[in-house]
């Protein structure tokens, strides 16, 4: 999390890329072990495997900094959004008088490391945001809620002045 003037600044925990980190720890151990029996400057096949294998744990290590570095969700006092994508950007914008609910899914390694999953629901359709791999969700899902039940507050506020 991080606060801007915008509001708070939340992106993906690196922990939640957990499995990622695994398969390409696990890729690398094979590579690392097959490397001495490949002959990659005589064989052409030998140098095709071992390009392969380092392709794909490169991609395993890479992938979470790229979707933490194009994707980001801020929370500001009015509304939530979700912006993410490098060329063309896309961003979701909920306001919170538009918020049915917001839950939390946590798997059962989320739970072991306290990171999960923030659905924060819309009543229109396709206005669903899911911020995914959230530290401390709960308190994410706390924040959301205490902003939505301060925003219902003062309306009804309103209402009963009038």
């Amino acid at each position: 999390m991080k606060n801007s003037a915008n509001g708070l600044v939340y992106r993906t925990a690196r922990i939640h890329y957990f499995t990622n980190y695994v398969i390409m720890a696990l890729v690398s151990i094979v590579l690392i072990l097959i490397f001495p029996s490949l002959d990659i400057f005589r064989n052409l096949l030998h140098l095709i495997i071992f390009f392969a294998l380092l392709a794909i744990a490169s991609g395993f290590a890479e992938e979470p900094e790229w979707r933490r570095l194009f994707r980001k969700y801020v929370i500001t006092n009015n509304e939530i959004k979700k912006i993410e994508g490098m060329f063309d950007k896309k961003e979701i914008i909920i306001p919170y008088q538009s918020v049915a609910d917001v839950t939390i899914k946590k798997s059962f390694l989320g739970r072991i490391l306290n990171v999960g999953n923030v659905y924060v629901r819309g009543f229109k359709e396709g206005g669903d945001i899911e911020m995914t791999g959230m530290r401390h969700p709960e308190e994410v899902q706390r924040i959301v809620q205490n902003k939505i039940n301060l925003l219902r507050e003062t309306t009804l506020k309103a209402w009963k002045k009038k």
